[in-house]
């Protein structure tokens, strides 16, 4: 690395060049000159980052949240918040936006109003409009922070306002947020706090967190509006099969919907300024009632998770499908979790998930947490600012439109568990985040998948189904339930020359529409019987090419029942369903009924139910397997998986990398400059990372010639060749992130 690129490089904060004990290997890295970017931090060190002025929000990527959810009752609590030192903490460490809280779980107003409850250890001070006019000062856009629903002083004060669960009870000792419920007077107060707050501050955005139920009311107020509408008491039974639930779930969902929606009215007719709410629920449950039209009281689209990478990624793409101004705003926290307050993920860690939205071209807002006397751990923003240096190097180059072959659906109105109806609603409410959901957990598994392959993706919602026709596939991923609009969408896709996979009961009837039967059966060229198998059940190859990829083994196992079909003669069956030797329930210590004591081995000959098929329909073609074998995460399924994508759907894709399995790539379009950013992230699951090299295959838009392929951030021109579709390019190692432009004329 020569000393000018060197130089810049540290200016940047970007990176820092590592030692290893190989002189081998440091003579390698040295001849590979700037390819090993750097990933660890300086010790006890604040990076230096250059001050560039950018616009909100399409330029902010490094945004801040503060938690303050600090209640009054001690004089210490908050007593000695500075909002100069704390405004210039966080821009010294980088930061490009702040979310200041107006209000938290506490229900407590950190401004000075005379509508709701001021935090009474400000002592007459006004902490939100100082921190708003230090942020001026250091050029930090400004976005207020306002929780909804989840309010102590509301729930302290207003005992009819609650949230009341199934069962009638209140709040476990360890539980500390009170919910009050929308249909209560509660939108009142909170509305005209909120017009209060937008109408004396000066602000760009306000976010609005927790808008969802956190259980399934049965307030008095719930239960009037639902009769009200209804003419009758809301059911108390889960049951998806049965049309009252199914209406009560639906009422949920657009109350919840119009409320949000009211408060971003509200908001806009005060003063026009951006408005968006916490959408983190995207892969929640049933039982919060959220839905994805509910997003449309967003002017972009955020959230937060703590899932991993497989999670972040997803949910990064469905964003990126669903958001209505770019970019969208991806939260993660600077802990191990909310709940901890001082273990801080490891540097490479941290960096590797907030550089998940960055190759997705988006902004990453960190969460951080206020100590209860007001201060910040300065320590903690040498830290950050780090993370900051690493992300500025890149932010010059992000935008376009993301490119992909493949499309994972998700239907939110699929979140739930099928096998759960009889439960009545308490017992749903005790156990709502941790229940089985078959078809969020086979999305995320597809999505890890196609990841790991290196094959081109993205995600479609059905609120987003106009976006499918931008793809070559789509991927239905043991999808509950199906309406004959959605259906039709999919059927003209195929028909169209598009490729679709499905699995398990994808493309079943909605509920309460008659027999149950599978609408795409003409597409899939199976028609739906019903279920076969319990706890064990297996897939025996037909084919040759599959009996191979699942070598050694026989037969490919699946936890679980499958879907049973007949399948249309004109179809490829590839696999038959095998039930175990003997029914895994009949044996017992006492009568020996088994075929071995700790397992379910097979049926000594394989069954003849259909269970993978590949048929033709129009011009496209399609797979369906009888178990959603893309939610397991044995290498044997994931062969499986990618060997039927590739039968229906052949390369050439819009890129190909060979590289390691945990390596993230994608392909952003830059139209408008005439060049393709490629994004590479190592997504290892332990740290510190083991660099890694990968040969990047692209292709470029039609009619184009390539002029030049340079790794970023610091624009080194690499070697080329053009083979067919596709240009092609080395990247030496690496071991965070790498970005390439591929400019074109």
């Amino acid at each position: 690395m020569n000393r000018r690129t060197f130089n810049k490089l540290a200016a940047l904060g970007a990176a820092q060049v590592l030692s290893n004990s190989s002189a081998s290997t440091v003579a390698q890295r040295s001849r590979q000159s700037d390819a090993d970017l750097v990933s660890l931090p300086k010790k006890h060190a604040t990076a230096h980052i250059p001050t560039r002025a950018v616009e909100w929000p399409a330029q902010t990527y490094r945004r801040l949240l503060v938690d303050t959810h600090v209640p009054d009752w001690d004089d210490s609590l908050m007593a000695s918040f500075d909002p100069v030192n704390y405004v210039s903490t966080i821009a010294g460490a980088g930061f490009q936006s702040l979310m200041q809280y107006a209000n938290s779980h506490a229900g407590l107003c950190l401004w000075r109003t005379s509508i709701g409850q001021m935090h009474r250890n400000m002592k007459g001070r006004d902490y939100f409009g100082e921190v708003m006019d230090q942020c001026k000062r250091h050029g930090l856009h400004r976005v207020a922070y306002y929780s909804l629903v989840f309010d102590d002083w509301a729930y302290q004060k207003h005992a009819d306002w609650r949230v009341l669960a199934p069962d009638y009870s209140e709040p476990t000792p360890h539980e500390r947020a009170g919910a009050v419920c929308i249909n209560s007077p509660y939108p009142e107060h909170a509305l005209a706090c909120v017009r209060d707050l937008v109408s004396n501050y000066d602000f760009e955005s306000i976010f609005f967190d927790m808008t969802f139920w956190p259980t399934i009311c049965y307030c008095s107020h719930c239960v009037a509006r639902y009769w009200k509408e209804q003419g009758a008491e809301p059911p108390r039974v889960v049951d998806w099969k049965n049309p009252q639930w199914r209406a009560f779930q639906e009422s949920r969902e657009r109350w919840m919907r119009e409320f949000t929606l009211s408060v971003t009215q509200t908001v806009k007719q005060t003063r026009p300024i951006q408005v968006y709410h916490q959408f983190g629920t995207f892969f929640a449950p049933w039982t919060v009632a959220v839905s994805l039209e509910q997003n449309e009281a967003s002017d972009f689209t955020a959230g937060d998770f703590y899932g991993g990478a497989a999670q972040f990624s997803i949910v990064c793409k469905a964003y990126q499908s669903l958001t209505r101004k770019r970019p969208f705003e991806f939260m993660t926290s600077r802990t191990l979790n909310l709940n901890d307050f001082e273990t801080t993920k490891p540097f490479e860690q941290l960096a590797l998930e907030s550089l998940i939205p960055t190759i997705h071209s988006s902004a990453c807002l960190l969460i951080d947490a206020i100590k209860p006397t007001g201060t910040l751990n300065h320590r903690a923003y040498e830290y950050l600012s780090q993370i900051n240096a690493l992300h500025d190097s890149f932010e010059p180059f992000l935008g376009g439109e993301m490119l992909a072959d493949v499309a994972i659906y998700f239907d939110k109105n699929s979140v739930y568990d099928p096998d759960a109806n009889g439960l009545t609603a308490a017992e749903a409410s005790r156990n709502m985040w941790s229940g089985k959901l078959p078809h969020r957990d086979a999305a995320v598994g597809a999505a890890r998948l196609l990841r790991e392959a290196h094959i081109p993706f993205s995600v479609v919602t059905n609120v987003s189904l106009d976006q499918l026709t931008a793809y070559r596939a789509v991927i239905l991923p043991s999808v509950l339930e199906m309406t004959a609009e959605q259906a039709g969408i999919f059927r003209e896709f195929v028909r169209n020359g598009g490729s679709l996979y499905a699995s398990g009961v994808s493309s079943i009837s909605v509920p309460g529409e008659g027999d149950e039967r599978f609408l795409l059966a003409d597409v899939l060229g199976v028609k739906y019987v019903g279920k076969t198998g319990k706890h064990t059940t297996y897939l025996s190859t037909l084919d040759n090419e599959l009996f191979d990829t699942i070598w050694p083994q026989e037969n490919l196992g699946f936890s679980g029942p499958m879907v049973r079909v007949e399948a249309d003669p004109s179809t490829k069956i590839l696999a038959t369903v095998t039930l175990p030797f003997v029914d895994p329930e009949a044996g017992t210590a006492l009568n020996s009924h088994f075929a071995q004591i700790w397992s379910d081995p097979p049926a000594a000959q394989p069954g003849k139910d259909p269970g993978i098929v590949i048929s033709t329909y129009g011009k496209g073609k399609t797979a369906w397997v009888a178990a959603p074998v893309e939610s397991r995460a044995d290498p044997v399924d994931a062969r499986v998986f990618q060997l039927l994508l590739k039968r229906i759907l052949p390369p050439p894709y819009r890129f190909e990398a060979d590289t390691d399995p945990a390596v993230e790539v994608t392909l952003f379009l830059q139209e408008d400059r005439s060049r393709l950013l490629v994004g590479m992230l190592n997504l290892q699951a332990q740290v510190p990372t083991i660099p890694v090299a990968a040969t990047i295959r692209v292709q470029v838009p039609h009619g184009r010639r390539v002029l030049k392929v340079s790794l970023l951030p610091e624009l080194k021109k690499v070697a080329f060749s053009v083979s067919g579709p596709y240009v092609s390019f080395r990247v030496p190692e690496f071991k965070l992130i790498r970005m390439a432009l591929v400019e074109f004329s």
